[in-house]
């Protein structure tokens, strides 16, 4: 579960917060009659989410700490570094609170996601040309016959460096690399569109960023294989559901339109929920 399972977690009020508000998720869970407590074989019954209350249910995980940690959380250098080239730093007096762990940049990831789905989104749909201008060759990727070979490839192309075994850089890669499985895993003949691959990108930066911040201290709390598991899909649903009030304006799906619908998506989601960055 998370980036890194021996990450204890940035510092800050706003990780604190999510890292409290995940506790004690746990600890509700985990009293008798609730609705995990009786999930002890594991089986997936996800608890519905539009109903928190209902006795019976287990209460809802609250990521809104999760988006102030993304959207707050200083650039690597202290700069802004946006899809657009000015619009992905964190700005205004809240930047750093929680930049005690990992240094994250929504820009960045961003960049990477909204490049990525559309090699993944090329190749899925026999683009041969938009392939060949990022340097790649279709042929050449099918002939791997590999789909997790050929996402990697993507991968690498998508960051344009080698990794730097920063825990930043592994949790953007990590986002990344799912959105790409993703995407390689539709049927051919229903692929998704550029606003779909933008708002799973949306998704998985948020929950990855939430799961990484909180991994370790679910290990702590000597939270059971089941319930990390069912702790690990109520926030992947939180954040499918955060990423579904997005408002997109696709302007169409080329690298930088779907990296800057993606970080104005999160930044959107963050407005939602009173985060300013």
């Amino acid at each position: 579960m998370g980036t890194s399972g021996s990450f204890g977690g940035s510092g800050g009020k706003d990780a604190a917060d999510l890292r409290d508000n995940i506790a004690a998720w746990l600890d509700a869970t985990s009293e008798p009659g609730s609705a995990d407590a009786g999930n002890a074989d594991g089986a997936d019954q996800p608890a519905d989410p539009t109903r928190p209350g209902t006795p019976g249910q287990a209460p809802r995980v609250d990521l809104g700490p999760a988006l102030r940690v993304l959207l707050n959380s200083r650039n690597r250098g202290g700069s802004s570094d946006g899809p657009s080239g000015g619009g992905g730093g964190a700005r205004g007096g809240g930047g750093g609170r929680s930049s005690g762990g990992a240094t994250r940049s929504v820009g960045r990831v961003s960049r990477a996601a909204g490049r990525a789905g559309r090699l993944a989104l090329a190749y899925s749909s026999g683009n041969r040309e938009a392939l060949r201008e990022a340097g790649l060759d279709y042929d050449e990727l099918q002939a791997l016959g590999d789909p997790v070979a050929i996402g990697l490839k993507i991968i690498e192309t998508a960051f344009e460096s080698q990794a730097d075994s920063t825990l930043a850089d592994a949790e953007e890669r990590d986002i990344v690399s799912l959105v790409v499985e993703w995407i390689l895993e539709q049927p051919s003949d229903h692929p998704p569109t550029p606003e779909d691959v933008v708002r799973k990108s949306i998704e998985t930066t948020i929950a990855e960023a939430a799961l990484t911040e909180v991994s370790s201290m679910a290990y702590a709390k000597d939270a059971s294989f089941e319930k990390r598991r069912s702790l690990e899909r109520q926030i992947r649903d939180v954040a499918a559901e955060y990423a579904a009030q997005a408002t997109l304006n696709p302007r169409g799906a080329t690298e930088q339109q779907m990296a800057q619908a993606i970080e104005n998506g999160i930044r959107d989601i963050g407005q939602i929920f009173g985060v300013r960055s």
